[in-house]
């Protein structure tokens, strides 16, 4: 039994340390570490593969950034000190949503990667006003995200990107916080961290690793089904949108609003949005759209949202979407207002 729980425990830090190295090693060489499938063009596809298509080249693309995510979530839950997590993040302290927010943008990683991260941290005791902080900065604003968007499009673009994207962060996570579904889940979540609590102090280091193990799993099977539903209903959006059409309505006030909204429909991974973003500014895009599609698009795509719900109910979930894609649109306008064209 000893030998036994030693493997499970050595396991579980070898898929937490292989994931974040799936996720390190593309970035560092600029190769992926294993193939990526390449689907061409979607709308080619029989409408009846094009969901599975699409699943596969996600899925080739991803893995290590879920495997990781999934590992991290479940690591959180078995060694994070619930007390301290509760004074840390708080719903109750203004300091705990700029601490999240701050700490999120280290997390390179996509709005549906997030997720079991999001799950891990509010299942220890965090205030669901910091949680959703975290959740929404981490793909809006990650390092990387700005980065990219600095390089590819504009650093002015990039800095508003991240402001306005902390700032939203803070906004929605307090607002929902003050909602009566935002207590509740919050109440649910507390109820659950404080059952554990007792159990997790008296495991040693090696319980506590294989602990995460089922932690994880538990974070899979509740999330991830759900999670691959709604990539592939994006699929067909993504197959048969026309983007040429799209680029040339992307100016002026109608051009922030799209911008803002079309997000939710139209997933892209985190990076892939810059990409995109950039070949709609070639097309016509005004920069006040494309600020406004780059905050709308990571915090409130259909398939995070599916995901988000199973862990805080559609009420919690719809409130932050929306109020997430407002924010996205004034972000636009004040950019435009103030900015232009720059």
């Amino acid at each position: 039994m000893p030998r036994k729980s030693t493997a499970l425990a050595a396991l579980a830090w070898a898929l937490l340390l292989f994931g974040l190295f799936a996720i390190v090693y593309p970035k560092a060489t600029g190769q992926p570490l294993t193939p990526v499938y390449d689907y061409g063009n979607l709308s080619s596809y029989n409408p009846i593969l094009i969901p599975f298509v699409y699943v596969a080249g996600y899925l080739t693309r991803a893995w290590g950034a879920f495997l990781f995510a999934f590992m991290l979530g479940g690591f959180i839950e078995a060694f994070v000190p619930r007390e301290k997590m509760k004074d840390y993040l708080s719903s109750k302290s203004v300091k705990s949503y700029v601490l999240a927010a701050l700490f999120a943008p280290v997390l390179t990683v996509c709005s549906c990667a997030m997720i079991p991260i999001f799950g891990g941290i509010i299942a220890i005791g965090a205030g669901i006003g910091p949680a959703l902080s975290f959740l929404l900065m981490a793909p809006a604003a990650n390092f990387l995200a700005i980065l990219f968007t600095s390089e590819l499009i504009s650093p002015l673009i990039a800095g508003a990107r991240f402001g306005f994207a902390f700032l939203g962060a803070i906004l929605i996570g307090y607002a929902v916080a003050k909602t009566p579904w935002g207590k509740a889940v919050e109440e649910k979540f507390g109820k659950i961290s404080a059952a554990k609590a007792a159990v997790i102090v008296k495991m040693d280091f090696r319980e506590k690793s294989m602990n995460s193990l089922k932690e994880a799993y538990a974070l899979v099977r509740m999330v991830l089904p759900y999670l691959l539903i709604g990539v592939a209903a994006v699929s067909f959006i993504d197959a048969y949108m026309p983007r040429d059409i799209i680029g040339t309505y992307f100016t002026g006030a109608l051009g922030v609003v799209l911008g803002a909204a079309i997000g939710v429909p139209l997933y892209t991974p985190t990076l892939v949005e810059v990409f995109f973003v950039k070949a709609l500014i070639g097309a016509g895009m005004s920069a006040s759209a494309a600020l406004a599609f780059l905050l709308g698009a990571p915090m409130s795509s259909i398939p995070s949202m599916i995901g988000v719900s199973r862990l805080i109910g559609w009420k919690t979930v719809g409130t932050y979407a929306v109020l997430a894609v407002l924010w996205a649109a004034a972000a636009g306008f004040l950019y435009m207002i103030f900015i232009g064209g720059l």
